[in-house]
């Protein structure tokens, strides 16, 4: 576990507190330790959900790439097609 050797001051309002303060005893954890472990997992989904749009959009980009190449090898083919029938018809 590593050593906890800072602090982020929170400004919060009384209702927040006091809800805080409930859910705390209630778990049977700290105040303290109760916010950090809410705090944390939901700035670990967040940092999911970030990286997981970047991957999403990397992968997006290679797709279309990918698909521009077989379009255009579809579009050569079909040109060299057309022009051997061309040639034949005559």
């Amino acid at each position: 576990m590593a050593i906890k050797n800072d602090y982020i001051k929170v400004r919060v309002s009384t209702e927040q507190k006091i809800l805080f303060k409930d859910i705390a005893k209630k778990k049977k954890v700290s105040m303290s330790e109760f916010i950090l472990v809410a705090t944390e997992e939901k700035a670990l989904r967040e940092k999911e959900k970030i990286e997981g749009t970047e991957n999403l959009d990397l992968r997006v980009t290679e797709l279309e790439k990918k698909l521009q190449e077989i379009k255009l090898k579809m579009e050569s083919q079909r040109t060299e097609k057309n022009r051997k029938k061309f040639f034949l018809n005559f």
